[in-house]
């Protein structure tokens, strides 16, 4: 009993530091939707990959796939526009701050990209040296789920550098009172895509008309945008307003995907070429995020009331710094305990998707959920790049450079994947370089960061 109490005040007092510690013009709320965006996605991948055995042994399934009723539930699980309308509202933020110190837009999208791709250094260099392994050692046949599955968080770095890139634009636009014009206009080019994408079709890739990746900017640009009007208190204020719009996105929802006009799947079906609302995305992913941004609003009184208690603010202030490295990172957790703890038996293995199957699913994540604890600790010098002495000072065509190749990368990485026969060791070559090539164009890693690491 004494050492439950000890443990308890021992607890409440690394609360409360971490309350003392927090400013106080610190916007919890915001901090809560980020961290609980990332976990539900990062759950929901664990979840939704499935390993069966039969007559040939484990192999591996997607839940959607196989159970394509559980389709409904990506409309609660699909949560990266929460991530997205956030992200609007911290880079405006962040985007006047430094305007206001004298940054230049370059130097200010240069310090943005360093931050939010410095992490991807080590997880670049680990999984390239797995991919060499497994070609040396094993050959991709002795693989449960391929090397590939880890590659697919990218896409989101890539994307969100797009939104950083475009803010001091689309900002602007912003201050001129036009962002509901641009807005209504972004969303309307996502509907022709989708017209064209679902009705022409085309040239395909990976899976999905090439037409519809347009909707990769138009869509979550538009989603972004939304962000600045939130920052500007120019959303709904009142609940019954609140209200208001959840059922009106809710309604205009259930008539897209009620009528056929949609997919019902606010998530990639891997495995099919089934059409789906988020790869490419369409105005429906939109939609959701209108309704997202209602009970966002709904919840924040009461959230942020209970965020005033250190034991509830602990969690998401801990987590909070480490958004980065848990996403980048979950995917590859979850490929290499799939190939510990099933073929030792660490967990029960079934030939379907069936009760034992669901029963075993909080042993499951929690095999996932340690590991990754521990990645978080090792990778914690990726964890914030190294302090600069002075402005990047990055050109332009730098920065133009450097998106384009860092995205295009990251979009070979993701469909042509880690394996390449004709390639020495069986690597992407190409790929990697060009996102290294793009991360260095951006500044997001320099020379002397080898250096500044080791000295952590």
């Amino acid at each position: 009993m004494q050492s439950t109490s000890q443990h308890k005040r021992g607890l409440a007092g690394f609360a409360a530091r971490i309350e003392r510690e927090t400013p106080d013009d610190r916007d919890r709320y915001l901090d809560f939707l980020r961290v609980v965006a990332i976990a539900l996605v990062i759950l929901g991948h664990w979840v939704v990959r499935v390993v069966l055995a039969d007559d040939d042994g484990l192999h591996a399934e997607y839940l959607l796939e196989i159970r394509p009723h559980w389709q409904w539930a990506s409309l609660i699980w699909q949560v990266m526009p929460v991530f997205f309308l956030v992200g609007g509202l911290v880079n405006a933020q962040s985007w006047r701050r430094a305007r206001g110190a004298g940054e230049t837009p370059t130097d200010w999208i240069s310090r943005r990209a360093r931050r939010l791709l410095f992490p991807l250094i080590a997880f670049l260099v680990v999984m390239s040296a797995a991919a060499v392994f497994v070609h040396l050692r094993l050959g991709p046949d002795a693989l449960i789920l391929d090397l590939d599955v880890a590659m697919i968080p990218l896409w989101f770095l890539a994307i969100y550098l797009i939104v950083i890139c475009l803010t001091p634009a689309t900002h602007a636009l912003h201050e001129r009172g036009v962002s509901l014009v641009l807005i209504g206009v972004l969303v309307a080019g996502a509907v022709l895509v989708d017209g064209l994408r679902f009705l022409v079709g085309g040239m395909i890739v990976a899976g999905q008309p090439a037409v519809g990746n347009v909707n990769f900017l138009l869509v979550w640009v538009a989603i972004h945008q939304i962000g600045y009007l939130w920052g500007d208190d120019r959303v709904p204020g009142k609940p019954w307003s609140q209200f208001s719009l959840l059922i009106a996105a809710a309604a205009m929802l259930a008539l897209m995907i009620g009528t056929g006009a949609y997919p019902l799947t606010m998530v990639p079906v891997e495995g099919t070429t089934e059409p789906n609302n988020a790869s490419p995305p369409t105005a429906a992913l939109f939609v959701l995020a209108l309704a997202q941004l209602a009970i966002a609003l709904l919840l924040r009184p009461l959230v942020t009331r209970w965020l005033r208690r250190p034991f509830a603010w602990a969690p998401i202030a801990i987590a909070g710094p480490q958004l980065i490295i848990l996403f980048i990172w979950h995917q590859a957790v979850m490929l290499a305990m799939t190939h510990v703890v099933y073929p030792l038996g660490l967990i029960p293995v079934t030939e379907s998707v069936d009760a034992v199957w669901w029963f075993s699913r909080p042993l499951w994540l929690l095999w996932c959920l340690i590991p990754l604890g521990l990645v978080v600790v090792v990778m914690r010098p990726f964890e914030k790049p190294p302090e600069e002495a002075r402005p990047a000072n990055r050109a332009p065509w730098a920065i133009g450079l450097g998106l384009l190749l860092f995205s295009g990368g990251v979009a070979a990485l993701i469909v042509r994947g880690l394996h390449q026969e004709a390639m020495p060791l069986h690597l992407p070559w190409l790929a990697l370089l060009a996102v290294f090539a793009g991360m260095l164009a951006l500044g997001a890693i320099r020379k002397t960061d080898v250096t500044r690491i080791g000295r952590r």
